[in-house]
């Protein structure tokens, strides 16, 4: 009798049979070689108490898991879909003007921008928060179905017809565009490497005032249309709720935590504005700004954005410089 292979097994395919007393085959090494086949005893885990009781591999060495008191599992059960936009009503109601055209324009892409700024994020340690990436991956989809609502406000119902700057970009832009395309890439390793577990903490303040502002500027720009363009820059503005609250709820939580996120959140807000989308500022957003700012409740509005995050960051604050287009009188 064989007792190192079996019917249909290859030459080097390794056979533990079962022990059976009828069998004939007597090796001495059998015995040894299934207690060494037998899993090992694991440890009970470690520690046994304290905030990482049950925890193995858990220490003071590994962050927790941040958590706020918004439901992320509700927000990602709610799915998301196309908004209808009524194209038939909007060609029958009075057209836009070439402002709100021109302000629209520049919300309809500061909103198709998260994919950009998804990359950015999930690129760093960012990407290692589970809670965020799930939150990501819903946001992504709401993001693309509300800016494909305000493009069918400037175009209609055309797939085909996408809303384009008035101005040319300027080589300040062209050259932001190089570094985000080419350089950003490479740079998000050392990033990762110096801020380590605070970078998301930059991530979170940078949305939550991106958000924020998107919503500001949306409800502003209702407030000058009527009809069904109206309806929906009100449905999106308030679809933006949800992300406000994330974004705003994760960001407070960390800057809150650690000295060293808050001067994260700090270091992220100087280096590059949060209504430029995907770090690339729209060559009308300017002047955009200077429509949407006409008033001084209005300026208050869009400053406000900033304010629930950057009053609880070190150092002073330094204003966004886009926001510097504001008009200062009316």
């Amino acid at each position: 009798m064989d007792c190192g292979s079996g019917s249909g097994r290859e030459p080097h395919d390794l056979v533990v049979p079962s022990p059976d007393p009828r069998s004939s085959c007597r090796d001495p090494d059998l015995g040894r070689l299934r207690a060494a086949l037998r899993p090992a005893e694991l440890p009970l885990p470690q520690p046994r108490s304290g905030p990482f009781a049950g925890h193995l591999h858990f220490d003071r060495t590994v962050t927790p898991v941040l958590r706020t008191d918004v439901d992320v599992d509700a927000y990602v059960r709610r799915g998301s879909s196309r908004l209808e936009v009524d194209t038939a009503l909007l060609v029958a109601e009075a057209p836009l003007g070439p402002q709100e055209r021109l302000a629209l324009g520049v919300l309809q892409r500061l909103e198709s921008s998260a994919l950009a700024e998804s990359r950015a994020m999930l690129s760093t340690t960012t990407g290692n928060e589970a809670r965020i990436t799930a939150f990501l991956a819903t946001w992504m989809v709401d993001r693309f179905w509300q800016s494909r609502a305000l493009r069918d406000v400037l175009t209609g119902d055309a797939p085909t017809v996408r809303p384009v700057p008035r101005s040319r970009p300027r080589p300040v832009h062209v050259l932001r565009r190089i570094h985000i395309d080419r350089l950003q890439p490479l740079l998000s390793p050392l990033w990762t490497g110096l801020g380590g577990e605070a970078v998301p903490a930059g991530h979170m303040a940078r949305m939550a005032i991106q958000e924020a502002s998107l919503q500001a500027a949306l409800l502003l720009l209702a407030q000058r249309l009527d009809g069904e363009a109206r309806r929906v820059l009100e449905l999106v503005a308030e679809r933006h709720q949800a992300s406000v609250d994330f974004f705003t709820a994760e960001a407070i939580a960390r800057v809150n935590r650690s000295r060293r996120e808050a001067a994260a959140a700090r270091l992220v807000l100087a280096l590059g504005s949060p209504l430029a989308g995907g770090g690339v500022p729209d060559p009308d957003l300017s002047a955009a700004l200077r429509i949407l700012g006409e008033t001084a409740a209005d300026r208050a509005a869009l400053r406000r954005a900033r304010f629930e995050v950057t009053r609880l960051l070190p150092g002073p604050d330094l204003p966004d410089p886009h926001l510097s287009s504001l008009p200062r009188g009316g």
